[in-house]
């Protein structure tokens, strides 16, 4: 607020010129009372997405989402099953967009410092030849037409006239992550791809002696096994867990205030 406040649009071309709306805010949070109870006719209605179906999230995530899912009904609200459009091609899209000029301005910026790319980034941002720009072009209209895709499905919820309020969702499909451990990038990517607001919160830490690992899981891909495969519960505990929340496009305000009504519900119950 106190950034936007000195109105930037005025001298940074690509801010939004939009001043903080608090009126946003205090009709948000008069949809709860402190400690986050729902209060009125209109309580938040909030979808959950469990998993994108690509890679499964490991143990600490699912009870983080499960505590969410059943202290946010507890608490009055409406919770809704989300399932969009898959992340896969948001995630294809994102990708190729960030590697489009070869990873170029990329390495301008690294090379200021001299700091050398990560281990796991190495091979995907290499310097090479920039896409070409027919295909660029393409990648945009693939990406509008993902983002008309998944405000379809949004404003589909509407069911009794209330549309989500905002998806509660996993930044990632496992806690404070093992260096080099990090296989699935799509929940963010996604919302990345889309400009939607988001704010990740604390919810709980991993605990070995209740996120144990199933050893009957099946993994759905390659990817998914990696990543099943490097969930160590005595490695992992303690790690913190976080999830997102998240809002449409331009509604910062919006998704901060739930993200505060969540919050205060979740250390009302004492779910941390």
């Amino acid at each position: 607020m106190s950034v936007l406040s000195t109105q930037p649009w005025l001298r940074d071309p690509q801010v939004v010129c939009m001043p903080w709306r608090q009126n946003i805010i205090d009709s948000t949070l008069a949809r709860a009372s402190s400690n986050g109870t729902a209060t009125g006719k209109l309580p938040l209605k909030l979808g959950i997405y469990w998993t994108d179906n690509v890679v499964g999230s490991q143990p600490p995530i699912v009870r983080g989402l499960r505590t969410v899912y059943e202290a946010v009904q507890k608490a009055g609200h409406k919770v809704i099953n989300w399932n969009p459009p898959s992340q896969t091609t948001a995630k294809r899209v994102h990708l190729a967009f960030l590697k489009a000029d070869g990873a170029h301005h990329i390495h301008q910026q690294l090379d200021l410092s001299g700091e050398p790319l990560i281990p796991q980034l190495r091979a995907s941002f290499q310097r090479r030849d920039a896409i070409p720009l027919l295909e660029y072009q393409n990648l945009t209209l693939q990406g509008l037409a993902y983002e008309e895709s998944y405000v379809d499905y949004w404003n589909s919820t509407a069911d009794g006239g209330q549309v989500v309020d905002a998806v509660i969702m996993p930044v990632a499909p496992h806690a404070a992550v093992i260096p080099g451990k990090y296989y699935h990038t799509a929940y963010t990517e996604c919302i990345n791809l889309m400009n939607y607001s988001a704010c990740v919160i604390p919810v709980t830490k991993a605990n070995k002696n209740i996120d144990v690992f199933d050893h009957d899981y099946k993994p759905l891909n390659d990817t998914d096994r990696k990543n099943w495969e490097a969930y160590d519960p005595d490695i992992y505990d303690g790690a913190p867990v976080g999830l997102q929340i998240v809002a449409r496009k331009h509604e910062e305000e919006k998704v901060w205030a739930i993200a505060k009504i969540v919050d205060a519900i979740l250390k009302s119950t004492d779910e941390r």
